[in-house]
């Protein structure tokens, strides 16, 4: 077994090294795909165990989630990634699922069905795509990864990661009553001071003081992960004579994707608030490309798009591109008003 933390990047390099690939699988329900854990940033969580089981298999075998150590790195961002078990093999149709949650002190436990036929439709249509080729012109393999998220309040999540994020499934555990030590496989602790000192020090390593002041003052918004998902009739638009081809685009559900010209894959349906966005931009059409990319204030983007988005509102997300980036400006507008953003982060690459 080979634990990697490691970006996607290098699990595609690793998979055409060994020249793994779901196409060489002769069963059409058959993939290559590894497993990999979340946990919203800010917010260390810990999985104890965890198990995709395969669809259909009578022994109820499967694909173990990641365990073990602290997680934080960010809600649909996959934080390690075990390579084990067969190359190909079913996709998963129930997740079981311990896990604990150091801002709480509290362990969660939870069994739940996973929709098999969309999963199933998901990575057959991704397989289906063009490949991307490597330098002797030989189809580079897509590296699936299914997402076990976890967060605070027993909030589960399961993404697809192939071209991006999709989500699969969005449900809540329970709360369970473990032995930490055993739990954790250290050795059991002489007094509650001692345990709660273990746990604060993983706290404090984890979240910056003035955040952990914050929830410490104000609690969590256990709320707020069922609210990213919230979605809404909305599409970017590009007030410039030549819009960008393609666009990269991330959303606070920890879904993420990447759209083309002219753009029909996204206006067709709804989507949650976006946490960011990047897109190249030549002035004028011509010259020198930049690349913006454009980190949103979850705050403004969530009040911004409840009040324009009400009553199923259509909406237009306008960005209008300047140079210096500093001029840029971006508005979302409904029919009837417009409101122009203020607190977005904006870097350009040329």
């Amino acid at each position: 077994m080979v634990k990697l933390r490691t970006p996607l990047t290098l699990i595609s390099l690793l998979l055409s090294l060994t020249g793994c690939s779901s196409a060489m699988s002769k069963d059409p329900t058959h993939f290559d795909w590894l497993a990999s854990e979340s946990a919203p940033e800010f917010y260390p969580m810990q999985i104890i165990s965890g198990d995709l089981r395969y669809h259909g298999d009578p022994r109820g075998a499967g694909l173990y989630v990641p365990s073990g150590g602290v997680i934080s790195h960010g809600w649909g961002r996959g934080d390690s990634t075990h390579v084990v078990g067969p190359d190909v093999k079913p996709l998963p149709d129930r997740l079981e699922i311990t896990f604990y949650s150091y801002l709480e002190d509290v362990f969660y436990q939870g069994s739940f069905e996973l929709p098999y036929d969309k999963i199933l439709n998901l990575f057959q249509t991704e397989e289906a795509k063009p490949k991307k080729k490597d330098r002797n012109g030989d189809d580079i393999p897509v590296a699936y990864r299914i997402l076990v998220g976890v967060a605070p309040g027993g909030t589960v999540a399961v993404w697809a990661n192939a071209r991006g994020n999709q989500e699969l499934f969005f449900g809540q555990a329970k709360q369970v009553e473990l032995d930490f030590a055993k739990a954790f496989r250290i050795p059991p602790f002489a007094n509650q001071a001692k345990r709660t000192e273990y746990i604060n020090k993983m706290i404090d390593y984890e979240i910056p003081a003035a955040m952990l002041a914050d929830l410490r003052k104000n609690g969590i918004a256990f709320e707020q992960w069922a609210q990213y998902r919230t979605q809404y009739h909305w599409r970017p638009v590009f007030t410039v004579s030549h819009p960008p081809a393609e666009f990269g685009i991330g959303f606070y559900n920890g879904e993420s994707g990447r759209y083309y010209l002219p753009y029909d894959e996204f206006t067709t349906t709804t989507h949650p608030v976006p946490k960011g966005i990047n897109f190249s931009y030549a002035v004028n059409g011509q010259g020198i490309e930049y690349l913006y990319i454009i980190t949103f204030d979850k705050a403004e983007m969530l009040e911004t798009f409840a009040r324009l988005g009400a009553n199923h509102q259509p909406l237009q997300l306008e960005f209008d591109p300047k140079v210096p980036i500093e001029l840029t400006q971006i508005r979302l507008r409904n029919e009837k008003e417009a409101i122009t953003l203020k607190k977005f982060a904006i870097k350009e690459i040329k």
